[in-house]
């Protein structure tokens, strides 16, 4: 990559940075995808970006077995570095974005953890905590029930501050993704294991969650350490990381029959269809399981099951 692009890029990401329009880890991601990008189409600068270097790089991608949503995510950072390069006036705009489009992604059923698998997961770190409550067991403890509780986004736990968490109607205002105003909300589960965090840690940050020595907020980077030990302790199979608790709270709510509208406030989409894609597929095949077993929908005589046995196979 040349130094201009590098400039360039390192720019908008030091800014996205500051205004918390992204977390640290999707920089990274950002960072690798456009590194991807500019190594397959060669060293070319963002101001000579056409509609043909993604196209080129959709083929090429494709024939070195790059998946389609691999190709998309590289084509999103690319276009998300554009337009701020564009908006800033660093570039002119010349490459028309909605002109750039992305191969198709078969959407799969999201990942999400079952009463059980729930229960699993909250009995190991109990179990744990019975051996002595050390405090990055109850900040464990503390995160994975809030997540669970709350649908949120592991970056919007993180940015919590304590002076921000109204205790008596159990609410937190925070800025959510794109830089926008939303509110959490918990029961009185996460307050209890908030206020036994705070009554046991010592540490004069704004921030709710911190590092063992108190001095900086808990990374996410250090978070997954944290949650991988249980999720291996609890013996879950399936997919687990912590993006996955967000898809629990929303396809659980889905299962008791919250109505999609609500679900989205809760999660903080910013367009319905975006909610209902992602869980209406998992909420649909529960209640047809439960039809199923339900006799009243049974319309087949029972003696279907009687066997003649006359009637020789």
């Amino acid at each position: 990559m040349n130094q201009d692009n590098f400039v360039k890029i390192e720019g908008c990401f030091r800014q996205a940075r500051i205004t918390s329009e992204l977390a640290d880890s999707s920089v990274a991601k950002y960072r690798d995808s456009i590194k991807k990008f500019f190594s397959v189409i060669g060293n070319k600068d963002f101001e000579l970006l056409v509609i043909v270097d993604f196209e080129n790089l959709i083929l090429k991608m494709r024939d070195n077995g790059a998946g389609n949503s691999r190709i998309a995510n590289v084509i999103s950072a690319v276009k998300w570095l554009t337009k701020k390069l564009q908006d800033g006036g660093k570039i002119p705009k010349t490459l028309d974005l909605e002109k750039v489009k992305k191969p198709k992604i078969e959407r799969k059923e999201v990942e999400y953890l079952n009463d059980q698998e729930i229960k699993r997961l909250i009995d190991c770190i109990l179990d744990d905590l019975s051996k002595g409550e050390f405090i990055r067991k109850v900040r464990i403890m503390a995160l994975v029930v809030f997540l669970l509780e709350s649908g949120a986004r592991i970056g919007e736990a993180l940015s919590i501050k304590i002076e921000k968490i109204d205790w008596d109607n159990n609410e937190i205002p925070i800025v959510g993704k794109g830089k926008k105003p939303r509110t959490l909300f918990f029961r009185d589960r996460s307050k209890y294991w908030f206020q036994k965090y705070l009554s046991i840690r010592k540490s004069d940050s704004e921030f709710l969650f911190v590092t063992l020595s108190g001095l900086a907020k808990w990374s996410q980077t250090d978070v997954g350490r944290s949650f991988r030990r249980y999720r291996n302790l609890s013996g879950i199979k399936k997919k687990l990381v912590l993006h996955t608790l967000r898809h629990t709270t929303a396809t659980q709510l889905s299962f008791k029959g919250a109505q999609f509208n609500e679900i989205q406030a809760l999660l903080g989409h910013a367009r319905l269809e975006t909610t209902v894609k992602y869980y209406i597929g998992a909420a649909g095949k529960q209640r047809v399981k439960k039809m199923m077993q339900d006799k009243y929908y049974d319309f087949i005589p029972e003696s279907v099951l009687k066997v003649n046995k006359s009637v020789k196979a």
